[in-house]
């Protein structure tokens, strides 16, 4: 176990009080609000943890002063409810910034806060705008948009008013972020969609170092750089198979003989792919007579043979759980997909729940969407009719555990190297992506990004808004601490992996895989608590 980071010395006598974790346990089902508690304080210690990263290039590095938007919409305290939603209709506005008499900044008031105000709080529509505007988030011309996003975010707004010297200048909206991100867009995924061989492909594919340290420099958000590493992974298979369909044509072979669907599962399918993913792909083929024939069967086996070699030359390992095209378990017709996922929930077992945490993150790779969303609305039927299946999923996830052991204390591996290390995958990421995706599916959360699912969970009132913010932070983290040391082992020319030796972080670092792991730990219990068999 790794060592306390801090410790107490009783300089009397001292009576030491143990709280047993059942007991802990049946307080917080007793006493939500304690769990809140608990649960905001991990949130908040992995966030203090954390080391600082500050974005250094891209579009969040830009200042507020040139993304803001000018002049503002505004008004005078003395404004009443009703003439403050005339002038947000008529200027065609989402929100008024509110002026004092000197001309200083007082508030803001949006089209929430005008309906709490009037609905929630029963003010008379002629009630004065000063005694019902929200507090303004604020930041001056300087600050980054990381940090703009970051005050928004922790503010809970839409909006963040910028200011210099004491009085309102400009505006910032969440959309006005969005939409400077998206116009930095990358321009890598373009060049990959030109790509004019395999050769280059794997070109690409050996960028991906580069590519993952440009969306954490770019990024504030892990999530968000997550998201862009995957894009560029699935803009280099989807090139391929292009190539792929290119080369058999060239060959003779022809046109594909019927529509079908490649599909991406796994982290590919929840855009969370690191640096060095293999291959998790399926194909679903339309259940058409064109499909059926003996030329068709044999044209197909070879497209998903020749397309899992090629990603294979590109750079992606071929799967050793044999989760590819090729293999006739993940090579159906769209009705004997339907037929095995009807078995699997009407006959649950451990095979078929790990088949299911795999193949239930399934996405569009190329091809033909709709036999994706015919086949993803077939398990979200079937599970809802049957939903046995998601417990084995749950007693499938439990086979992991977080490496928390007594008093809270981290919990290393010994390895044959220079210490214990910590299978950040293992023993952290994977427990979230599968609980995540079980209560999803039980909720009938479409999704696939465990980021989305959770966020939607809570949006249902499926679970707890702090329970979430801290696991959450801690996938962030987590993320965060694996990426950085997968960065680490290519530039010191090493295979990437997905082990942390902990001796080898700062304290912060150490702090921070810690507390993550606690908050990993909670969260598996709480889906073991409503999922588990035991």
């Amino acid at each position: 176990a790794q060592p306390y980071t801090s410790s107490a010395t009783a300089r009397g006598d001292t009576t030491l009080l143990a709280l047993p974790h059942g007991v802990l346990d049946e307080l917080e089902h007793a006493h939500p609000e304690l769990a809140g508690v608990l649960n905001r304080y991990i949130a908040r210690r992995i966030r203090n943890w954390s080391p600082s990263r500050q974005v250094i290039s891209g579009a969040l590095a830009q200042t507020a002063r040139a993304v803001m938007r000018t002049p503002l919409a505004t008004c005078r305290t003395s404004l009443s409810l009703r003439e403050a939603f005339q002038a947000m209709r008529q200027r065609q506005v989402g929100s008024l910034v509110i002026l004092d008499d000197d001309g200083h900044l007082h508030g803001i008031m949006t089209y929430v806060a005008l309906c709490v105000a009037l609905i929630e709080s029963g003010n008379s529509p002629d009630q004065e705008i000063a005694d019902a505007c929200e507090p303004a988030v604020t930041v001056d011309p300087g600050s980054p948009l990381w940090k703009v996003e970051e005050l928004r975010a922790d503010g809970g707004t839409k909006y963040v008013v910028v200011v210099e010297d004491g009085n309102p200048v400009g505006m910032l909206s969440q959309t006005d972020i969005l939409r400077s991100v998206l116009a930095h867009g990358s321009l890598v995924v373009s060049r990959i969609r030109e790509a004019p061989d395999l050769v280059e492909l794997g070109d690409y594919y050996q960028r991906m170092a580069e590519v993952a340290e440009q969306a954490l420099e770019t990024h504030r958000r892990v999530d968000v750089a997550l998201r862009l590493i995957s894009e560029t992974h699935l803009a280099i298979q989807r090139r391929c198979a292009e190539l792929t369909l290119e080369q058999l044509e060239v060959a003779g072979a022809g046109l594909a003989p019927a529509p079908y669907a490649l599909l991406i599962m796994g982290s590919g399918g929840r855009m969370e792919m690191l640096l060095t993913p293999d291959q998790d792909n399926g194909i679903i083929l339309a259940d058409t007579p064109a499909a059926k024939t003996p030329k068709a069967v044999a044209w197909f086996q070879r497209f998903c043979h020749e397309l899992n070699e090629n990603l294979a030359q590109v750079g992606y390992e071929l799967c050793k759980g044999g989760i590819m095209a090729r293999n006739p378990q993940f090579h159906k017709s769209l009705q004997e997909w339907r037929d095995q996922i009807a078995f699997m929930t009407e006959h649950p077992g451990r095979k078929a729940a790990r088949w299911s945490n795999i193949a239930f993150d399934f996405e569009t790779l190329f091809g033909d969407d709709s036999l994706t969303a015919t086949l993803r609305s077939h398990v979200y039927e079937m599970l809802d009719e049957r939903s046995k299946l998601l417990a084995f999923m749950a007693e499938d996830d439990a086979e992991g555990r977080p490496p928390i052991g007594w008093f809270n204390r981290l919990v290393t591996t010994e390895s044959n190297d220079d210490g214990g290390t910590v299978d950040i995958k293992r023993n952290g990421l994977r427990i979230i992506a599968d609980a995540a995706r079980i209560f999803a599916l039980h909720a009938g959360i479409q999704s696939r990004n465990t980021h989305d699912r959770l966020t939607a969970l809570v949006r249902l009132g499926a679970l707890d808004a702090d329970l979430v913010d801290s696991t959450l932070a801690a996938y962030s983290q987590l993320h965060e601490l694996l990426i950085t040391h997968q960065l680490d082992q290519v530039h010191r020319g090493e295979p990437p992996d997905k082990k942390i030796h902990p001796e080898r972080l700062s304290s912060h670092g150490r702090e921070s895989l810690r507390e993550s792991m606690l908050a990993v730990k909670r969260f598996q219990e709480r889906l073991q608590g409503q999922f588990g068999f035991f």
